[in-house]
């Protein structure tokens, strides 16, 4: 291990020549002498060297809060923080973008006649290698260095976005730990090199400044049975673990490319109808078959753009910590708003509904969102407005108070007079702007309840009880504070 030692007023005087009285960290420029400290770009610890090129001024602030990591171990993290501030979603193409690289670059590739090797023809060179065949499907595939500028995120494939803290983790792990295994990418048939597997793997080492990525690659597969493979390769087989908004999304996808052949048959058609031909056809289970429709019809909620709940929805913002997860959101609106899944209705009927539920709910949850989270969820201001609505959107409240208002909109709407079919249905219908006033007043009653202001230390912290995932113990306390339907209407009537 290399030696500390103190540098000379001749050796800090020449590296604020190269680098100017500027922090190594961000650039920003150190006013004052006092605040000028000069540290190693790589660790001594790492087996850095105290010698000129390996040392750069930094302010004394950062360089406080860098703590064990390198200059440009912190540089680099500080510089993810801002790329994922504006909360917007980051893939891989914004990555390699960020980083001074400009995609997309068709690689122009040639099968050799005897099928054995590839040539990559690259900007200034080429490279043969070996081609391989998969015994099952007979697709040809290759592994290659691949220069970062070549690769494209596979959106069809890989529709989720970079995870900061998963990138950040990956980041760290490949300063001291080899690729155990490549990303794995698909030729087109345009010609363009997508990746669609180990994104957070290539965009850390990308971040990192690698200028070529380890890559598996398929020479134009069938895209369709790619994706079937993949989604049960992350599913069925767990070989790594999706969050289930995005695993929402690849069924969203594939039952739009099954409708294609459903809808050539002849006959009516249905959601029951759909999921017996994948029953029949495809030979999924039942539970499968009905996940496709069930993923596609929650997937079309949550990303109308005029669903204003979908900002607090952790999986779509992860800018910050958010209130509300597609899990949470699976347990209680989608569950209690939406009508049974899969109905019988011929689709395109007079009877289906189905569309105008969705729009229903769509500006159900946007009330939701304007009543209950708009300028109120603020975890870092965390005053007591932001406390007072993290106890609403707390797992357990918000599964309670759910089910209260769909029992408020059945008896305002007197759906329990219909049967108990429509009781189940309560947004499968025509509503008007005048019963979607009253959706909001009922929604802003129950969040003006004293039950949701500081807890009552009297007998039990209501928080607490209500931060657990289960709506019984919560649909008690709320009723013993007398936040029920009755109340609702009453209090609603005569605001």
């Amino acid at each position: 291990m290399q030696e500390r030692r103190q540098l000379s007023e001749t050796e800090k005087k020449e590296i604020l020549d190269k680098y100017g009285k500027r922090c190594f960290i961000d650039g920003h420029p150190i006013e004052s002498e006092e605040d000028i400290e000069f540290d190693h770009i790589i660790p001594v610890a790492a087996g850095g060297s105290t010698t000129l090129n390996n040392l750069a001024p930094v302010c004394k602030k950062h360089n406080r809060q860098k703590k064990t990591m390198a200059l440009s171990e912190y540089r680099d993290y500080l510089a993810l923080a801002s790329l994922f501030q504006d909360g917007k979603l980051k893939y891989l193409d914004d990555v390699i973008v960020a980083k001074g690289h400009h995609p997309v670059k068709l690689l122009p590739y040639e099968v050799n006649t005897n099928g054995r090797s590839v040539t990559l023809y690259f900007d200034t060179a080429k490279a043969d290698v070996s081609v391989y065949e998969c015994p099952i499907t007979d697709w040809q595939y290759f592994y290659a260095l691949i220069p970062v500028q070549y690769i494209k995120n596979d959106k069809d494939l890989q529709p989720r976005a970079l995870r900061q803290q998963a990138m950040w983790g990956l980041y760290r792990h490949f300063q001291r730990n080899t690729q155990l295994s490549p990303s794995i990418c698909r030729f087109d048939n345009e010609g363009r090199l997508l990746l669609f597997d180990g994104q957070h793997k290539a965009a850390a080492q990308i971040w990192a400044g690698r200028k070529a990525v380890e890559c598996k690659v398929y020479i134009q597969p069938i895209a369709k049975q790619l994706k079937e493979t993949n989604l049960e390769a992350h599913q069925s087989y767990r070989q790594m673990s999706f969050y289930s908004y995005e695993l929402m999304k690849k069924y969203a996808d594939i039952c739009g490319e099954d409708w294609e052949q459903y809808a050539t048959l002849e006959g009516r058609k249905s959601e029951k109808g759909y999921v017996d031909f994948l029953i029949n056809e495809k030979k999924m289970t039942y539970a499968k078959a009905k996940g496709e429709v069930v993923r596609a019809i929650h997937w079309r909620i949550l990303n109308d753009s005029t669903n204003r709940l979908g900002d607090f929805i952790s999986e779509k913002s992860r800018a910050r910590r958010q209130p509300l997860t597609y899990s949470r959101i699976e347990k209680t609106f989608f569950r209690h708003m939406l009508s049974p899944i899969p109905n019988t209705v011929e689709f395109q009927s007079d009877e289906d509904l189905r569309d105008i539920e969705e729009k229903n709910l769509v500006q159900l949850m946007s009330i939701i969102a304007d009543e209950g989270l708009v300028d109120r969820w603020n975890p870092e201001r965390d005053d007591s407005v932001h406390q007072r609505t993290e106890r609403i959107f707390s797992a357990g409240a918000i599964r309670a108070w759910v089910r209260i208002l769909r029992d408020v909109l059945n008896a305002y709407l007197q759906l329990y007079l219909k049967g108990p079919e429509e009781a189940q249905r309560v947004l499968y219908r025509e509503l008007s702007n005048e019963q979607f006033d009253w959706i909001r007043k009922f929604v802003r009653q129950i969040f003006s309840h004293p039950v949701w202001d500081a807890p009552d230390t009297s007998d039990q912290d209501i928080s607490r009880a209500f931060t657990k995932d289960d709506d019984t113990t919560a649909l008690s306390l709320l009723k013993d504070r007398r936040l029920e339907v009755e109340w609702v209407l009453q209090s609603a009537s005569k605001a």
